[in-house]
Parts: C-alpha cells; sequence; structure tokens
C-alpha cells in the first residue's frame, strides 16, 4: 500500500496528540508536500543538512525530526546560512521535513521517560503533569532511589549509561535519593522540584546564573548533552512506527539517524614541575 506525507502525520497525531505541543511550537510539515509519497523514512533529533544528506544516500524522502527547522518567523531564507540550507536542500532533493518536538516530551514513553530507561531507571510519575488527555502525560519524570547514591557516584553513571559527557552542579558528596529527569532545556522546573522536596535535576543547557542560584541553595543539577539526551525516544518512536506501516501493508524502511554532537569538549592537565 502506498503511503504519502498525510498518512505519517496521521500516525504521530496519535501517537503523541498535538494538542501536548507547547504553546507557539511549530510542529507538522515544516518542507514537502502532504501528498508525496513515502519511499523511507528517516528518525532524528535534528534536521540538519548532514542529516537530509544521509537520508538521500540511503534512499529515504521523509524526515521525521524531534527538533523544527523553523522555530520563528523566517525573514530571510537563503542557502548560505542555516536553516536556509537545509530547506535549499530539501526542495531541490524533494525530501520532506516533518517536526514532532514538544508532543515527544509529553507523551508517558517520550523524551523523558526513554532517557530515564537508558539510565535503567523507572519513572514514577511526570514532573509537571498536563491532564488536558488524562493521566501520564507531561514533561519530565520522577525518580526514586531505593537507596540513596552520592552524586559525584551518579553522574559518572549517567556518563557511562548515555555515552557521553556530564557537568555537575552541587557537591559530589551529597546522597541524592530522588531524582528528575527531563531531557532538553528543562533547568525551569527547579522550583516546582524543590516544592516536591527533589533537588536534583538531570537536564540539559542550563545557565551560568541559574547553576549558581542553585549552587547557592543547595539544589543538584547533572547537565549532559542535549541532542544525546534526546536521542533516546528515536528507537521507541521507530517500533511505534513499525507496528503502524506493518498495519498498512507497508515495508518501507525506517532509519535512524545519529547526529554528531557540535560540542567537543577540551580537557587541560597540567604537568607537575620535576624539580
Amino acid at each position: 500500500m502506498n503511503l504519502t506525507v498525510s498518512d505519517i502525520l496521521e500516525f504521530l497525531e496519535n501517537v503523541a496528540p498535538s494538542s501536548l505541543a507547547e504553546k507557539n511550537d511549530p510542529i507538522g510539515l515544516q518542507v514537502g508536500s502532504k501528498k508525496a509519497l513515502v519511499r523511507g523514512i528517516l528518525l532524528t533529533v535534528d534536521p540538519s543538512l548532514s542529516a537530509c544528506k544521509f537520508a538521500i544516500e540511503q534512499g529515504l524522502n521523509i524526515i521525521v525530526s524531534h527538533h523544527p527547522l523553523f522555530y520563528n518567523p523566517v525573514q530571510s531564507l537563503t542557502p548560505d546560512a542555516y536553516p536556509g540550507n537545509v530547506a535549499y536542500f530539501a526542495v531541490k532533493e524533494g525530501l520532506n521535513l516533518i517536526a514532532w518536538h514538544t508532543p515527544l516530551d509529553k507523551v508517558s514513553w517520550g523524551v523523558s521517560a526513554a532517557l530515564a530507561e537508558r539510565l535503567g531507571l523507572s519513572p514514577e510519575s511526570p514532573i509537571l503533569s498536563e491532564t488536558s488527555l488524562g493521566e501520564g502525560y507531561g514533561l519530565g519524570v520522577l525518580v526514586k532511589f531505593s537507596k540513596s547514591v552520592k552524586l559525584g557516584e551518579l553522574a559518572k553513571e549517567v556518563a557511562k549509561k548515555v555515552n557521553s559527557w556530564v557537568m555537575m552542579v552541587g557537591d559530589e558528596n551529597c546522597e541524592v535519593d530522588s531524582l528528575g529527569i527531563c531531557g532538553g532545556s528543562c533547568s525551569f522546573l527547579m522550583e516546582h522540584l524543590k516544592k516536591l522536596s527533589v533537588k536534583t535535576l538531570l537536564t540539559s543547557d542550563v545557565k551560568y546564573h541559574t547553576a549558581k542560584q542553585a549552587e547557592e541553595e543547595g539544589f543538584n543539577f547533572l547537565i549532559v548533552d542535549h541532542g544525546v539526551a534526546e536521542s533516546f525516544v528515536l528507537p521507541k518512536l521507530k517500533k511505534r512506527l513499525n507496528q503502524f506501516l506493518s498495519k498498512r501493508g507497508s515495508q518501507v524502511p525506517i532509519v535512524i539517524f545519529t547526529e554528531k554532537s557540535p560540542y567537543k569538549t577540551i580537557q587541560e592537565v597540567q604537568a607537575k614541575n620535576a624539580g
């Protein structure tokens, strides 16, 4: 059975309803045609030029990304700067770009739950619940430990499990018995977690002044690469998409693209004076 972009949008609406999107979150088809036939699907965190080129190499014409290509009203679109370069390439090569952002953050199996599962942890409830569609929806997840662990040891375990760098705000010897997890830029959840008597949050993109406030107030952050933190939801999305395609009698390929992080960590080690 031939499927179109409209069918993929219908699938996304069913598994992660658009009503969950944050205000002004630009989800949906951003480049392409709803009538385009589906030859293959690429799942990625970011709709980058490298992701687009990889899709073409693999013979895929649909890209479903977590992050939108266009966040704000576009004032200029040229092939010399992002995001125009991606849009130009996509149109030229017949790619269809779909973004499905905050709905994937808020479903029970979404970004934060997938990150928790990667860490071998079982989420108990959302940090910030969204009850419009029932129980289990919302931003972030809460985890409780049967036995407390030192913050420094937890940071090392997170780095090992996600295979990426981790930054820490807080006393490494602080005992942690509960943890908030929110893939993406979620430092704003700090105040809400305090009200829940949770003093540690695993997230990304924590600003300096927020980190200083946390340090002064005894709140802990474990900070991970944004793209890495959100990548673990892609296999879960692929599984559901495969089920959808199977029911429709379609066998088009689905490929997950792993984006290279823009961050490069450099650790300078000062040699001790021999004499």
